[in-house]
């Protein structure tokens, strides 16, 4: 049912973006072009000061960038340099990146953040973050499920059951975001104030969430392991019905949840 479903979905944005516009965007399902080093400057002068040098940010509003997706930060610095995405302070600082033909600086500087390790697991401050298993358990539910009956498809379907997003579509990492900047981005898709997804379909989406369910995805997706998910990490249904007895959650380590018991 699942598989029928994602593979329905996938058909329906093929036809919905269709090839032209595919073609026409620069982003998509090109190979890292980038050079990291050469990015060194740009990020200790610009942006360790918000998204630190390692790209673990300082600030739970704050995204991390490290381990992201090589096209997906490429695009969101495509946008914050046209204006399709506007958002201070990145608005102002993407103009003191020098120009290159090419756009050779974003590159280097997507290129960067993708090869940098996600700290997982941690607030801004460094302590563990933990969230209860009521809330983890309502935003598993909607992330690999949906809410069918409020016309959401799965999170999973475009951003992956592990949470990796899709690296060729410039479709997201979620796994081990901050929490309240995911919560943020849904509240702005839903609000009109963020537009810069394809088609508009986060804001689609968005726009059917209450509160409280964008509340749980977004703490869900800021704890969730890819490594605790069947495929990214056991790699048998046997191994994942044996690894999720020792999980209240999918995807969560025991010890980020509270209220253990009164999951079940």
């Amino acid at each position: 049912m699942m598989r029928k479903a994602l593979l329905t979905l996938g058909c329906l944005a093929a036809v919905a973006i269709g090839p032209r516009a595919l073609a026409a965007a620069p982003y998509l399902g090109v190979v890292p072009q980038g050079d990291p080093q050469a990015a060194s400057s740009i990020v200790h002068g610009t942006c360790a000061a918000c998204h630190g040098a390692d790209g673990n940010s300082v600030s739970p509003a704050i995204p991390n960038l490290a381990g992201q997706n090589y096209n997906y930060l490429l695009k969101q610095l495509e946008d914050f340099r046209s204006g399709a995405r506007n958002v201070l302070p990145m608005s102002i600082l993407i103009k003191t990146v020098p120009e290159l033909k090419g756009d050779q600086n974003i590159r280097n500087l997507a290129s960067y953040f993708s090869e940098q390790k996600l700290k997982r697991g941690k607030t801004a401050g460094g302590a563990a973050a933990t969230i209860t298993n009521v809330t983890a358990e309502q935003g598993y539910k909607i992330f690999e499920h949906g809410i069918r009956a409020e016309k959401v498809p799965a999170c999973a379907a475009c951003h992956d059951a592990s949470g990796t997003g899709m690296a060729p579509m410039a479709v997201p990492a979620l796994d081990g975001q901050r929490a309240a900047y995911v919560l943020q981005q849904l509240e702005q898709f839903a609000d009109g104030k963020r537009h810069n997804s394809p088609h508009h379909v986060m804001a689609e989406i968005a726009a059917r969430l209450k509160k409280i369910q964008m509340t749980a995805v977004a703490d869900y997706v800021s704890l969730m392991e890819p490594g605790l998910m069947l495929g990214t990490g056991p790699k048998s249904y046997a191994a994942y019905i044996k690894n999720g007895a020792t999980l209240p959650v999918p995807g969560i380590p025991a010890a980020a949840l509270r209220d253990v018991k009164a999951a079940h």
